[in-house]
């Protein structure tokens, strides 16, 4: 970006516009569920982006471009697999998710097993919810200052500061305006540099052609042999990112996506939207990658990060984006990550107040709390992990080499799939045990440390298919090993647990259950907010200096404007109407 201050001002003007959407949806919250949940009066389209958001992250514009440099189309196996999280969402589990009338993930454990079990999530969820804001922050900043020269602590610090204060301000209704916004941004500028990549191309089918005369068409098949890529993107890695994706996102705890939206069949749209958002995504992001293996991979390879593949994405904005729109881009990237950290402030504060404080309420006599006390409480610990999580950035920021990273990442990938397997099952298994979730998670992990220390203890190393079909094949067996020993259950239990599986299936009247909607605000105020976002980006076609200067702003800050407006209008009419 050298020391072009348009970019700087297009950054510094859209982090000030997210810290004003905060302020205004501040308004929003009256008790703890409009703080956590949005009052359970988020319209489909604001539930299904943010939760599309909230799964993606930066990754996608450097791991995963990395990826798709390297071994092009292989990459849509990951992400066809969210398409297919989200389909099984929609068909299946996305109206039970929100019929669960819940405001947390635990809370949930705690309807399906006991108190025990929920305790143990809500604990283990709070430090890798802090180690995940700083992971994030971290592998953000890092990049941003190989490719851009921006400082890697500034980048942490100022981040942070905005995405804690915004979530703390006002809440979930913040966090779901604020990735609308973001979604909105970087869905356009993505598919702007899809258009000037084709373009450059020769369109589609140059695309194509460029791949074969480049002697790529074999290393770019979407699935490969095991000894292209060491055993990845074969048919048999694909099934297994396919039954992890699935799995994940289809449990207890990722059924808090779903807690904000009205009632059953809005959370149905909602996870349908999820499921277009990212096929149109899959669809358009990896192109600028590809684009930098044809015609930058120079420029790619003498980028300073440990890998290089990573800034494929960055180096193809570099060459094709007129000024002013580089710091458009940045922040769609900055949106990526941002979104995901949000998410993660505004769900540790929720178990914090729901699952962690009632039981040491309890146990230590400490004071009951107003709804109004609440929501300040909540705003506190909101503030206090997010300055938590900056400060483990700026650690891992400080480590020299990146061991305690890998370590850390690798602390997560360990955990997280066998501690959702049972959560899977114990939604369509009814009878089994309160200890089945335990049991299964103890041998999960077990699985998990064997299948990590595989090299040392059969001679070879594991590859990422073996770990995935071991441990979820090791813990889905202990859990159905359970199923005999329900016969032994208490009828206290078993009352609960047919209470559990009765208010899922029952669908939510909104209007008996919520009462008022307010869908229309919702619209108006981001609608008003995406036509200034929008107006405001087509001024950068001022200090235009060509053709494509002039287009890129107009044809982004067009778009957004034209949405906001269409927003405002139908938000007007329909109040006129009604």
């Amino acid at each position: 970006m050298g020391n072009n201050s348009i970019e700087y001002v297009v950054i510094g003007v859209y982090l000030l516009f997210l810290l004003g959407i905060g302020f205004v949806f501040k308004r929003f919250n009256s008790n703890v569920s409009d703080y956590f949940r949005g009052g359970c009066r988020g319209t489909w389209w604001l539930v299904g982006t943010s939760s599309f958001m909230a799964g993606i992250s930066a990754y996608t514009f450097t791991g995963a471009a990395g990826v798709a440099y390297e071994a092009g189309w292989s990459v849509l196996i990951i992400y066809l697999a969210n398409v297919a999280g989200f389909l099984v969402n929609y068909i299946w589990f996305a109206a039970r998710f929100r019929q669960m009338r819940a405001t947390t993930g635990p809370e949930v454990i705690r309807r399906r097993y006991n108190q025990s079990t929920e305790q143990w999530y809500s604990w283990f969820t709070l430090p890798m919810g802090i180690l995940t804001t700083g992971m994030t922050l971290y592998s953000l900043a890092i990049f941003s200052s190989a490719i851009f020269n921006f400082s890697i602590q500034h980048v942490i610090v100022v981040l942070g500061v905005i995405v804690v204060v915004y979530s703390a301000t006002g809440g979930n209704w913040a966090i779901m305006a604020t990735d609308f916004i973001q979604c909105l941004i970087m869905f356009v500028m993505t598919i702007l540099l899809t258009v000037l990549c084709l373009i450059k191309l020769g369109g589609v089918g140059g695309l194509f052609e460029q791949i074969s005369a480049a002697g790529l068409s074999s290393d770019f098949a979407i699935i490969n042999s095991p000894e292209t890529f060491n055993r990845s993107f074969t048919w048999v890695w694909a099934v297994a990112m396919f039954l992890r994706v699935i799995f994940i996102q289809n449990t207890m705890k990722s059924a808090t996506r779903y807690f904000s939206v009205k009632d059953g069949q809005e959370a149905k749209k909602a996870a349908l939207l999820g499921m277009v958002l990212t096929l149109i995504g899959a669809a358009v992001w990896f192109v600028p990658a590809i684009t930098a293996r044809l015609f930058y991979s120079g420029a790619v390879e003498s980028v300073c990060i440990s890998k290089p593949a990573e800034s494929a994405f960055a180096v193809t904005c570099l060459n094709l984006f007129p000024p002013g729109m580089i710091g458009l881009m940045v922040v769609a990237m900055f949106a990526a990550s941002m979104s995901s950290m949000d998410s993660g402030l505004n769900g540790n504060s929720a178990v914090m107040i729901m699952n962690i404080y009632p039981a040491m309420k309890k146990w230590l006599g400490l004071p009951e709390l107003s709804q109004k006390k609440m929501v300040s409480v909540s705003q506190v610990y909101t503030l206090l992990f997010g300055c938590v999580g900056i400060m483990c950035a700026l650690m891992f920021a400080s480590i020299n080499g990146m061991g305690n990273f890998e370590l850390v990442l690798l602390i997560g990938a360990l955990f997280s799939f066998p501690m959702s397997v049972p959560l899977f099952w114990g939604i369509l298994i009814k009878r089994t045990p309160q200890w089945a979730a335990g049991f299964s998670i103890a041998f999960g992990f077990s699985a998990s440390l064997i299948a990590y220390f595989s090299e040392n203890l059969f001679g070879a190393p594991m590859c990422y298919y073996e770990k995935i079909f071991f441990v979820g094949t090791v813990s889905t067996i202990a859990y159905f090993v359970t199923i005999p020993f329900a016969k032994r259950n208490s009828a206290e239990y078993n009352k609960r647990t047919d209470a559990f599986f009765a208010t899922m299936a029952k669908p939510v009247d909104f209007e008996k259950e919520i009462g008022q909607a307010n869908d229309l605000s919702q619209l108006k105020i981001l609608g008003y907010f995406a036509l200034a976002m929008g107006l405001l980006i087509t001024l950068l076609a001022i200090p235009a200096t060509s053709l494509v200067g002039l287009f890129c702003p107009l044809s982004v800050g067009g778009v957004i404007a034209l949405l906001g407006l269409a927003m405002v209008i139908i938000g007007h009419r329909s109040i006129s109407k009604s």
